[in-house]
């Protein structure tokens, strides 16, 4: 399988797939230099672009062609966690003293390099390390910092578990089993970051993530006739409503099982989530401008069941001292003042002191709608790995840009997509 194969210094070039052009560009110190061969993906055929080579060099060359994402979701190699090949400029090989601040910095920096709209969001699983002594080295943390430093906002952060314990001692889900004398297993859970460039403007479609409500409690207004939900999109596993409610940071996924010699690969349902919500499904023209289409929704009242009217709120707040028949003792007395007290502690964080109707956002539409389409939105990830990003970013019917620094991984990431467009067009009965 043929994959766009990218040297660095770009003195060679690559077979058949994104188009070139050569020309000037200028760098990040503000001074021109010359950079040969721009990448301009080719959509005309296929959803998605797929390069092996430096993700340095390959997003320079892509700035360089003109193209902007609209969303990033990867899971960079972690540090000195594994190899995967032998080329020296593999990250998470740093080592030496600096080693943890150098592979953050070669992080951050590849980031900051990446031509993104200024809608887009930036996904980021990012795993731990411990070192010689046992202790946790607090990458992730330092990875935070480092990015909010560089102008990034941290939006969202999701914990990603793998293996949940319930009081009852029976673990839900399986996570890798580890030697950990004096201490916990430390693969239960990792981090999984959303970052953006400016919170304002941030695109978002929650409603495509939203989780299912009871439907034993959510009927129209006045009538005992259920309300009906929709899924996002059949094509995911995990199960939406557009009409749900919104969804928590607390996510529970077992590890992916399509690794097909990938040691790391996250599982697909990890990231269906960020694309369906972080990701335009549609770009449109608009006066000379790209932008996204916006979901518009109408916040509709909803009955929750006979017998439920307006939730009481306020119980804490106008909580009043219990009256007798007869005169309280002083001991007493004490205790009922006590319990009120306590009562109206909690009423600035667990009630308003008022009445509440319950709403759900019902869709109605998209904005721009008569404006022409552009094409969907570019989901991008410059680790890719074994292809999951792009497998799913395909199947969401999102366009999709794939890095990896070894040929194996990439013929895996376009084999992926290939099944994954397949799969698109016979649900849309596409020949």
């Amino acid at each position: 399988m043929e994959v766009n194969c990218i040297s660095e210094g770009a003195s060679e070039p690559f077979i058949p797939g994104g188009h070139i052009a050569s020309g000037w560009t200028t760098g990040d110190t503000g001074d021109a230099e010359y950079i040969q061969d721009p990448l301009i993906p080719d959509f005309s055929s296929k959803p998605y672009e797929i390069y092996c080579g430096d993700a340095r060099e390959t997003i320079r060359r892509l700035k360089a062609g003109g193209t902007q994402f609209d969303c990033v979701v990867t899971s960079p190699p972690y540090f000195n966690q594994r190899m995967y090949g032998d080329d020296p400029r593999e990250i998470g090989r740093e080592s030496g003293n600096g080693g943890v601040d150098s592979f953050i910095s070669n992080l951050v920096s590849i980031f900051r390099k990446i031509p993104v709209r200024p809608w887009a969001s930036l996904w980021v699983n990012l795993g731990d390390k411990r070192s010689a002594n046992g202790a946790l080295m607090g990458v992730p943390s330092l990875f935070v910092v480092a990015m909010q430093d560089a102008g990034f906002f941290l939006k969202d952060d999701v914990v990603w578990a793998k293996e949940v314990v319930p009081v009852g001692g029976r673990s839900i889900g399986h996570c890798q089993v580890e030697p950990a004398p004096g201490r916990l297993n430390g693969n239960g859970w990792e981090p999984f970051f959303r970052f953006v460039a400016d919170p304002k403007r941030a695109w978002s479609d929650t409603s495509a993530v939203r989780i299912p409500r009871d439907d034993g409690h959510f009927f129209h207004q006045g009538t005992g006739t259920p309300i009906e939900q929709h899924r996002y999109s059949t094509a995911m596993e995990c199960v939406t409503s557009l009409e749900g409610r919104n969804l928590s940071n607390v996510w529970f996924v077992g590890n992916s099982r399509e690794g097909n010699g990938h040691f790391a690969a996250y599982p697909k349902e990890l990231v269906e989530r960020p694309i369906a919500m972080t990701c335009p499904e549609y770009l449109v023209e608009d006066g000379g401008e790209i932008k996204p289409r916006v979901r518009i929704v109408e916040p509709t009242e909803y009955s929750e069941g006979p017998g439920r009217g307006k939730r009481a709120m306020g119980q804490y707040s106008l909580a009043e001292p219990k009256v007798g028949d007869g005169q309280l003792t002083p001991e007493e007395q004490k205790q009922e003042e006590k319990r009120i007290e306590n009562l109206r502690e909690k009423s600035g964080r667990m009630d308003f002191a008022r009445g509440y109707t319950p709403r759900y956002p019902k869709p109605k539409g998209w904005t721009l709608m008569d404006n022409p389409v552009v094409g969907p939105g570019i989901v991008f990830d410059p680790f890719g790995g074994n292809g999951t990003t792009g497998h799913v970013a395909v199947l969401l019917g999102r366009r999709f840009v794939g890095i990896d620094l070894y040929q194996d991984n990439a013929e895996r990431m376009k084999g992926r997509c290939e099944r994954a467009y397949a799969s698109l067009r016979t649900e849309r009965g596409v020949n």
